[in-house]
């Protein structure tokens, strides 16, 4: 017999009444004072938010962000910067205990469960959508939904974000991201590593079709039943006294870590197959890759073998024998092919970028 969750829909709010309220479910869930529950947000106006360790000075372009009123503010959970357009955009989120019927123990399992059954939302709108560890979604190797968790007590939020509508030049604007200062045509093969629905459809299904479709999706995967329902007066109350926490400057910047940076670092690397140029986002201070964005003219087998070692390279060690590690053990699971580039021409590259240097073979 299935249980039943809440399936429940704040609408459009701001990134502090958003980012207060993931909060308040959490911990009132944590405290069984509600239902395991799904929940449905969009944000007006426009925000950025940055993860609950980043600083917003390393991952944010402010100024612009102000100039243009795009909102800044902080999750609650880890991971990178994300911009958020006005109520186009849909956020899905799930709470509910660590030992709930049907959810898995181990974290990578449960990130892959959380993920097919937003897979299977979309699949009810037409969209082939697959998982992509350990926590995208994608269509043709193209991202469409980024997700991530946290906990409380014995309770996890695990949430993404489905790209519907999605601006990806304001996108570029507003994060600081590897692609700073590059040419026309790497900038459009960047804007081409993610994808929306309205462009994977042809056209843009009203939201609350969208909303049902990803419901039901929901259900089916976890075996549930979703019944609508609102915010409990314990839940409201929790809310007017959070609120102001997240609508204040220290915790929209207080939280930032000194101990970190942001640099960019550049690279090209010619091999016998083609040149290899890298651009990376590198915490130096702890030694850290934050992003990696790679492009050439050579040619991958299978093509979305480049996204994938992005992928990988995320959040990874920038030491020279780290990264051999990582790209020699990409290769040889990944059964990638590019002809006349191995493996180490990619570590070469990434260590160039890493050191400021920018030899050629």
């Amino acid at each position: 017999m299935s249980s039943s969750w809440r399936l429940l829909d704040t609408g459009s709010l701001s990134a502090a009444h958003n980012m207060a309220l993931d909060k308040v479910i959490l911990s009132a869930r944590s405290r069984n004072l509600v239902p395991n529950t799904v929940r449905f947000l969009q944000f007006s106006p426009q925000c950025v938010l940055v993860g609950y360790h980043q600083a917003v000075e390393l991952e944010v372009e402010e100024e612009y962000c102000r100039n243009k009123g795009i909102e800044i503010n902080r999750r609650i959970t880890g991971g990178g910067n994300l911009y958020l357009g006005d109520e186009s955009q849909l956020g899905w989120e799930l709470f509910a205990p660590r030992d709930s019927a049907g959810i898995p123990n181990r974290l990578e399992d449960m990130y892959r469960l959380m993920c097919e059954s937003a897979i299977a939302g979309l699949k009810r709108l037409g969209v082939t959508a697959s998982y992509r560890p350990a926590n995208d979604i994608e269509v043709n190797g193209r991202k469409i939904s980024g997700t991530g968790g946290t906990e409380i007590g014995d309770a996890f939020l695990y949430q993404g974000t489905l790209l519907t509508d999605f601006d990806v030049d304001t996108m570029i604007a507003s994060l600081k991201l590897p692609i700073k200062k590059l040419e026309d045509k790497q900038i459009k093969s960047f804007k081409n590593r993610v994808i929306d629905l309205k462009e994977v459809l042809g056209y843009l299904p009203p939201m609350q079709e969208i909303k049902k479709a990803m419901a039901e999706g929901f259900a089916d995967v976890l075996e549930v039943d979703l019944v609508p329902g609102g915010l409990t007066a314990a839940e409201q109350a929790m809310l007017e006294e959070e609120l102001p926490q997240f609508q204040s400057p220290e915790w929209i910047y207080g939280l930032r870590t000194p101990q970190q940076d942001n640099e960019l670092k550049r690279a090209e690397y010619k091999s016998t197959g083609g040149l290899i140029k890298v651009s990376l986002r590198l915490d130096q201070t702890r030694k850290v890759i934050k992003s990696a964005f790679i492009t050439g003219d050579f040619f991958a087998y299978p093509e979305r073998s480049i996204l994938d070692l992005e992928a990988v390279l995320k959040n990874t060690s920038s030491e020279a024998p780290k990264v051999q590690e990582v790209v020699n053990t990409f290769f040889d699971t990944h059964k990638v092919r590019i002809p006349g580039v191995k493996p180490e021409d990619f570590t070469q590259a990434l260590i160039n970028a890493i050191e400021g240097t920018n030899n050629e073979c």
